[in-house]
């Protein structure tokens, strides 16, 4: 069943916000006419705005502005000599739901959800046959879904409309789909009650909803109804950002974490746990015109020499990045870069198949034959200088010291694919990461076996480059997860960092407190609609910042 041929129309959320005057109440209504109006502005609202968009006499205006200002519910900024909301609605709004408090309960979910993705996760409630916004946590890039609180949008075309709408009675449903004609706001967007009904059943099957730039072009959104325990809709949760890096499979993947996410929600709330939001941090790249590379990777800082060596796998080439200059070498025959280390005597290591590859001082190379090192998937350098490889064989995976003449000796052996390796400052502690299967291990030096640290889901992006910074942090690339994220000893997410690339390949830090962070990123593979949104793929990235709780990137030369 197709939808009728209407003509699309811009979402307008002062026409959400109308409403019916109740006869006897004309100056009431007007007064809260004026902070919707407000309220929905994106700035301050002069006067002479609220005159024309009321069409009130000035007199009567400004008598009903002293009242409203007088209470508290709106303010006069006399620099700007504009109106804003005033701060008693703050007051008042941390007692809409008091027993118990949803927003409070549902913030931990939403923060969950929004360090998962990367993308901004937000609550609504119904509310007068739309859904109004009621909490969000904010995702960290710069391009992001960013509806503000307060604002009524339709059941029709949102994900959490549309969650609500699947659980409430068929009746129900009926009546409220038949006050207006369903409005079209994109071509994308369902105005044919019966073909939304048949949506409407294949929501309450799956337990989340989709809504796919239904009522914003480049939007999509994923969102579940939070229920009581009748199983009636209270309320919904979703979480929203750009077509390109909330792609259709991503979508597919957080479906069942969002509807999982809302029945937490449900269960908990008779309870009020908190937990604070995470500040959000920045990030801004400056293009040059720089080369980018197919797939950057294995970033290794050079503190004897203050450079950063990282390679190019697929060109292949070698990068020398030091100061205001990157030096190239190109190691013949040409075959994919593996691993990258420095040895003792501060030389670059290059394992390319069976070969490892030496590039001393003046860049001259030799080479060894070293058959052991077929499947080398990742190496790094431990404190006391050695060099440590993994090795994949079938499925399992070889974590073994690498000597000077290219063979292997002691280690231990993972069941999966491990395509990371970092030690741990103090040499205790080596760090695997298996982007397959989305988990990290934690091996002690002098443990048997390694143990699972943490499990990272496939919608938050797969682990494939693991770093330590200068206090002994364990930060984890998330490659098609556009960021990077620090980790907690029980191996939760305590700090994501937003990322202008989908696909990080590896991480390094400076040496020292307050040390740049490097990102190679990979370019290879992204369809032109992600590349055109993320332009910066296969270059160096240096977070300039020496703090990595507020990094800005900055492109580094290649």
């Amino acid at each position: 069943m197709s939808n009728p041929p209407i003509a699309t129309k811009t979402w307008d959320p002062e026409a959400a916000l109308t409403r019916q005057s109740v006869p006897g109440t004309q100056l009431i209504g007007k007064a809260f006419r004026l902070i919707d109006l407000i309220g929905e502005a994106p700035g301050l609202v002069s006067a002479t705005e609220l005159s024309a968009a009321t069409g009130w006499p000035k007199a009567t205006l400004y008598r009903i502005l002293a009242a409203v200002i007088a209470q508290g519910f709106i303010r006069f900024d006399p620099v700007a000599q504009g109106y804003t909301l005033g701060y008693r609605l703050l007051e008042l709004a941390q007692n809409v739901w008091t027993a118990p408090d949803l927003a409070a309960v549902a913030s931990i979910e939403l923060q969950r959800l929004r360090d998962m993705t990367g993308e901004t996760a937000y609550l609504a409630v119904p509310h007068d046959g739309a859904v109004l916004a009621l909490g969000k946590f904010e995702s960290p890039h710069d391009v992001r879904s960013a509806a503000r609180l307060g604002i009524r949008k339709p059941l029709h075309c949102t994900s959490q409309g549309k969650a609500i709408l699947a659980f409430l009675p068929e009746e129900v449903v009926d009546g409220l789909l038949a006050r207006a004609p369903l409005e079209r706001f994109t071509p994308q967007t369902i105005t044919d009650p019966d073909y939304l009904k048949a949506q409407l059943r294949i929501v309450r099957s799956r337990g989340y909803a989709v809504e796919d730039q239904e009522i914003l072009a480049g939007n999509r959104c994923v969102g579940a109804p939070v229920l009581d325990a009748a199983g009636r809709p209270v309320a919904a949760i979703s979480v929203a950002g750009p077509t390109y890096r909330l792609t259709k499979e991503r979508v597919e993947q957080l479906g069942p974490e969002i509807a999982l996410a809302a029945r937490n929600i449900g269960l908990a709330l008779r309870s009020m746990p908190m937990k604070p939001a995470l500040p959000k941090t920045a990030s801004q790249a400056h293009p040059t015109q720089a080369q980018p590379a197919f797939y950057g990777a294995h970033p290794i800082w050079d503190e004897p020499h203050t450079r950063l060596l990282w390679a190019d796998r697929l060109a292949p080439c070698l990068y020398m990045t030091g100061g205001h200059r990157t030096a190239p070498f190109r190691p013949e025959p040409p075959e994919p870069i593996d691993g990258v280390a420095l040895g003792r005597g501060g030389e670059a290591l290059l394992v390319m198949g069976t070969r490892l590859v030496t590039i001393g001082e003046h860049e001259r190379g030799s080479e060894i034959a070293a058959p052991e090192l077929a499947g080398t998937s990742a190496l790094a350098v431990a404190p006391d200088g050695e060099v440590w490889a993994a090795i994949q064989h079938g499925e399992e995976t070889r974590i073994a010291r690498l000597t000077d003449d290219g063979s292997l000796h002691a280690g231990w052996v993972l069941r999966g694919h491990v395509g990371a390796l970092v030690w741990s400052q103090d040499g205790k502690r080596l760090f695997a990461a298996d982007a397959q299967r989305g988990t990290i291990h934690r091996i002690e030096a002098n443990a048997p076996s390694p143990r699972l640290v943490t499990r990272i889901l496939r919608v938050s992006g797969e682990p494939r480059s693991l770093a330590i910074d200068a206090e002994d942090r364990l930060w984890v690339g998330l490659f098609d997860g556009w960021s990077a994220a620090r980790l907690t000893e029980e191996g939760e997410i305590e700090r994501l960092l937003p990322l202008p690339v989908p696909r990080p390949t590896g991480l390094a830090f400076e040496a020292g407190a307050g040390g740049a962070m490097y990102v190679t990123t990979a370019r290879i593979g992204l369809a032109r609609d992600v590349l055109e949104n993320a332009p910066l793929s296969g270059r160096l990235l240096t977070a300039h910042s020496g703090n990595t709780d507020a990094i800005a990137f900055s492109e580094g030369n290649a």
